[in-house]
């Protein structure tokens, strides 16, 4: 497992374009939003005490700290890498022998690094523009969407390929926190919007940025669901990629000796 790690490390690594992103994301997403955003007050629902409250803030204050578009685009793209740049190389390491379930657990470790790495940047730009009342509890929101979407983007890789991929990996977010989620449109969100992946995670971001207590604890089961559900669906797609049902007869026809001659 730990060399499985390694490699997917080494993969991740030579991708020049991600550490790009890596920088250009947050700059457009969080400070571009707060340069351009108006002056004027919002209204925003948020749980304290038990009870749901409607506080107005001024929305310049709020706007790039309370959308977590740069995280989540950036764990999706991360997730996408990951998958798309290694399934070749998993596909023959399962085919000479590795178990699958040791390359999983290292792509999934370097989706768990990307995903934090995702967040400590963000963060470190939102703190220029923002000052949360709960650091921990923001960053732990954070830290939640941004796993989510790294597996989004695992999954997202084998249907849509790099470059549909990296589309989606920008659309996704939008739509779920950019759109659903976000308390620059609506006071909160509507109701259907509680079954996307970005709720739970919302919740728990606005309730560390904006509150002094927390009250998201169903929102924050809901986060939690949604990891236990994707990793599920990752785990499956991954075994069912590096290891297609034609895996032993692929493998037979490796070992067999093969008359003079004869082109393998």
């Amino acid at each position: 497992m730990a060399g499985a790690a390694r490699a997917a490390w080494r993969d991740g690594y030579r991708n020049p374009a991600m550490w790009a992103l890596y920088v250009a994301v947050p700059v457009i997403f969080i400070l571009l939003a707060d340069a351009i955003t108006p002056e004027q007050p919002i209204m925003v629902t948020v749980r304290e005490h038990g009870r749901r409250l409607a506080e107005t803030y001024p929305m310049p204050e709020v706007h790039g700290a309370t959308m977590p578009i740069a995280v989540a685009s950036l764990a999706a793209l991360a997730g996408l890498f990951t998958v798309l740049d290694s399934r070749a190389g998993d596909r023959r390491a399962a085919l000479a022998g590795l178990r699958p379930a040791a390359l999983l657990a290292g792509r999934l470790g370097v989706l768990a690094a990307a995903a934090l790495l995702a967040t400590a940047v963000s963060l470190a730009t939102t703190a220029s523009v923002f000052d949360a009342v709960r650091w921990p509890m923001y960053a732990a929101g954070n830290v939640r969407v941004a796993v989510t979407y790294a597996l989004v983007g695992a999954l997202i890789a084998p249907v849509f390929g790099r470059v549909g991929g990296v589309f989606m990996a920008f659309l996704l977010p939008f739509l779920d926190l950019g759109i659903s989620q976000s308390p620059m449109l609506r006071a909160q969100p509507p109701t259907w919007a509680k079954a996307l992946p970005g709720y739970g995670g919302v919740r728990v971001l606005l309730d560390g940025a904006l509150t002094r207590g927390f009250d998201e604890l169903g929102a924050l089961i809901v986060a939690l669901g949604w990891l236990v559900a994707l990793s599920l669906a990752v785990t499956v797609a991954y075994r069912w990629s590096v290891a297609p049902p034609g895996r032993a007869w692929a493998v037979a026809r490796i070992a067999a000796p093969q008359p003079e001659g004869a082109v393998p």
